[in-house]
C-alpha cells in the first residue's frame, strides 16, 4: 500500500511542476511572439487559462495532503491537546464535506458540458476537458480531508485515554 501511495505521491508532484514547467514556456513564447514577431496566436492563451486551472486544483490536493494550506489556528494553539484534535477533526470534516459538494456539483456541470457537446473557442476540444479537474482533484481533496480527519479522531482518542475519560 505504501508503494502505491508514494507512486501517486511522485505522480502528482511530476505532474504538477511538468505542467507548471510548460505554463511558463506557453507563457514566454506568448510574450516574446507577439512582442518581437507581432503575432499573437489565440489559442496560447485559452491553453494556459486551463492549465492555470488544472494547476490550481492539483497543487490545491497536494497542499491538503502536506498540510501546507494557510489554517486561522490562533485559538486552537492555546487548547489543550485533546481539545486541538477534537477541533481539528470538525475542522477536516468540514473541509471534507465542502470538497466533496464541489465535487458532486461541478460533476454535474461536467455532465452538462458533456451532454451540450460544447467545444473551447480557439482550441476546439471538449468543454467538459476544460471543467474535469474541478470535480477530480475536489474529490481527492475531500478524500484526503477525511484522512485527516480520522487522524486527529485518533489522537483525540489517544490523548481521552491516556489522561482519563474528563475532557
Amino acid at each position: 500500500m505504501k508503494k502505491i501511495l508514494d507512486l501517486i505521491d511522485r505522480v502528482e508532484n511530476f505532474t504538477l511542476v511538468w505542467t507548471i514547467l510548460a505554463l511558463a514556456i506557453i507563457g514566454f513564447v506568448q510574450v516574446i511572439a507577439r512582442y518581437v514577431f507581432n503575432i499573437s496566436f489565440t489559442w496560447y492563451e485559452e491553453l494556459g487559462r486551463y492549465l492555470g486551472v488544472f494547476i490550481a486544483f492539483l497543487g490545491g490536493a497536494i497542499g491538503v495532503k502536506t498540510g501546507s494550506h494557510f489554517t486561522m489556528d490562533l485559538i486552537v494553539t492555546h487548547l489543550g491537546k485533546r481539545w486541538q484534535n477534537i477541533v481539528s477533526t470538525l475542522t477536516a470534516g468540514m473541509s471534507c464535506t465542502f470538497f466533496l459538494l464541489v465535487a458532486w456539483y461541478s460533476w454535474k456541470i461536467v455532465l452538462r458540458m458533456y451532454g451540450y457537446g460544447t467545444t473551447s473557442p480557439t482550441m476546439q476540444i471538449p468543454m467538459y476537458i476544460a471543467y474535469l479537474p474541478i470535480p477530480v482533484f475536489s474529490m481527492v481533496m475531500g478524500f484526503r480531508h477525511i484522512i485527516k480527519a480520522l487522524g486527529y479522531l485518533l489522537k483525540a482518542f489517544e490523548t481521552f485515554e491516556e489522561k482519563g475519560n474528563a475532557l
